[in-house]
């Protein structure tokens, strides 16, 4: 297979692009930190899409006598370019995701303020001259829910769940192919300038089933400096230049599960992809913003496996144990832009 990585010769691959460098020497220093990190970071990266829907629920313990509505809801639309060159094939991968988020019940006016929204994302993954896998489109559709209850101004709990589906189009989806995520966060916002949570959360898909805590924050410094994050997944430092600009460094995951349906026996791919870079956040007007995002990656894998290649239930140790067919471990810049209007 042209350009892809044997099954069994992926860790030349991998190291191919940072052969001598901090990051190799990382590695053999201490293998099994760095292990478990990729595993904690995989397996949170899942939750992005979800997680995503309770950054602003914390705001929901507002003053009785309030003024403006918040905007709970909005559309965020970006895209990612990755350009790839591994093992002698060059290809582009690229990442564009669409979410709505629509809150359906909001009652703010009482001692316990309770909202319920949910939405509708839409995730793909396009690669562009790859030779190796078969389908080059692989699409996704997530449809969450997110129930918010507040004990009091200062902490609140969100029940939150997904759906997702994600396929070549090749085949119809069966329920094998439905991947699930439930889970339970506490929030606590004890200053104005800090507010940070906990989420519990339960996730079944095409590699196995887990139980996974994911903590957050948002934590504005000063006037200039903030910090945010929902660690390890993405986490965000950023300096205010005036009150619509900003610039900052970031570093996160990015990834997705699809199904693979152009073999005898079915497979599934997924992408791995954890990165690093500068990123700069504007807002035009009261409800517009974009978002531009400039990186390198520390760590990309894009594999196919067979469906017989899961763990047991959270059985974490066993899941870099998995044999993939095909295998791409170079890593590469990528370029992502993004707007999104909140209403």
């Amino acid at each position: 297979m042209p350009g892809a990585c044997p099954a069994y010769h992926t860790k030349s691959c991998l190291h191919g692009s940072v052969k001598g460098s901090v990051v190799e020497k990382l590695f053999q220093s201490h293998p099994n930190k760095i292990t478990e990190m990729k595993k904690n970071i995989f397996l949170a990266g899942i939750l992005m899409p979800i997680l995503g829907y309770t950054q602003q629920t914390d705001s929901t313990a507002k003053p009785v006598l309030l003024t403006t509505a918040p905007r709970l809801g909005g559309v965020n639309i970006t895209n990612q370019v990755t350009p790839i060159n591994a093992g002698g094939n060059t290809f582009v991968m690229q990442l564009p995701t669409a979410d709505v988020g629509i809150p359906v019940y909001k009652h703010f006016s009482g001692k316990h303020p309770v909202m319920v929204k949910t939405g509708v994302r839409y995730q793909g993954l396009l690669l562009t001259d790859e030779q190796s896998i078969g389908s080059n489109n692989f699409h996704s559709l997530t449809v969450p829910l997110l129930v918010s209850y507040s004990f009091s101004r200062a902490t609140n709990m969100q029940f939150i769940g997904a759906a997702t589906a994600g396929t070549d189009g090749k085949q119809d989806i069966k329920g094998e192919d439905i991947q699930y995520v439930i889970g339970v966060r506490m929030g606590f916002h004890q200053r104005s300038a800090f507010k940070y949570g906990v989420t519990l959360s339960y996730i079944s898909n095409y590699s196995g089933s887990y139980i996974l805590p994911i903590p957050d924050l948002d934590w504005e410094i000063n006037k200039r400096w903030s910090l945010s994050g929902i660690i390890p997944v993405r986490t965000s430092l950023k300096y205010a230049i005036t009150k619509a600009h900003s610039l900052g460094i970031t570093a996160g995951y990015n990834g997705g599960l699809y199904g693979l349906n152009n073999q005898p026996q079915r497979q599934y791919i997924q992408l791995q992809q954890y990165s690093g870079g500068l990123i700069y956040d504007g807002k035009l007007g009261q409800r517009w913003r974009v978002n531009l995002v400039a990186g390198y990656t520390f760590m990309q894998r894009l594999e196919t496996f067979n469906m017989d290649q899961k763990i047991s239930f959270n059985d974490l140790t066993k899941l870099n144990d998995r044999k993939p067919n095909i295998s791409y471990r170079q890593n590469s810049f990528i370029f992502q832009g993004g707007i999104s209007y909140l209403f």
